[in-house]
């Protein structure tokens, strides 16, 4: 089964800016390590698949068209440096709408998969947000929160590391009408 990454975008991809709102180019800076990062994930097999909250997305405030600039000119970027995107899931809703796509509701992600399976184990949502935990427990898989490394963070390079190398874990039992021995070692 595919391994997927369900990866936010704001926050994530490039930084936040300081009104949450990426709708101008000179608002754009990435997240630092974040293409090495995707290439080497890619290049392990994950499918990668965009979910991003746009909060008030055609409205007055943050008409598509500034938002169509930003975002063409980030997943160009991207495209030029050999990362693809499988597809790029959007709620253009706030928190007030109620709808039923926002994160961490999982509409979006269900229509886009349509019942298809996926390998949860080996899945995981990365976001800024706490939502984006919350996401990651819906779809149950696992949730890793970006930052700097400190608290509950990861950098992208402990994220790649995090997916990509194997654990250096066993277990081994041994059941004698005399003894049960039960060993587990985590060499991490």
């Amino acid at each position: 089964m595919d391994r997927m990454l369900w990866i936010d975008r704001d926050g994530t991809i490039v930084e936040e800016p300081h009104d949450f709102t990426v709708d101008a180019l000179d608002k754009i800076r990435w997240v630092p390590g974040v293409i090495p990062a995707l290439l080497k994930l890619q290049a392990h097999g994950f499918r990668m698949v965009m979910v991003t909250n746009q909060d008030g997305l055609d409205s007055q405030r943050f008409p598509r068209q500034r938002f169509e600039l930003c975002h063409e000119f980030i997943m160009h970027t991207l495209t030029t440096q050999g990362i693809e995107f499988e597809a790029v899931l959007v709620c253009p809703h706030t928190e007030e709408d109620g709808c039923d796509c926002r994160k961490p509701k999982t509409k979006m992600i269900d229509e886009y998969l349509q019942g298809a399976p996926y390998d949860t184990v080996r899945s995981a949502v990365i976001g800024d947000r706490l939502t984006d935990l919350e996401l990651a427990r819906r779809l149950g898989c696992e949730g890793i929160r970006i930052g700097d490394g400190t608290g509950d963070t990861l950098t992208w390079p402990a994220i790649v590391a995090k997916l990509t190398q194997s654990k250096r874990a066993a277990t081994i039992q041994r059941h004698t009408n005399e003894t049960q021995v039960d060993v587990a070692i985590d060499c991490d």
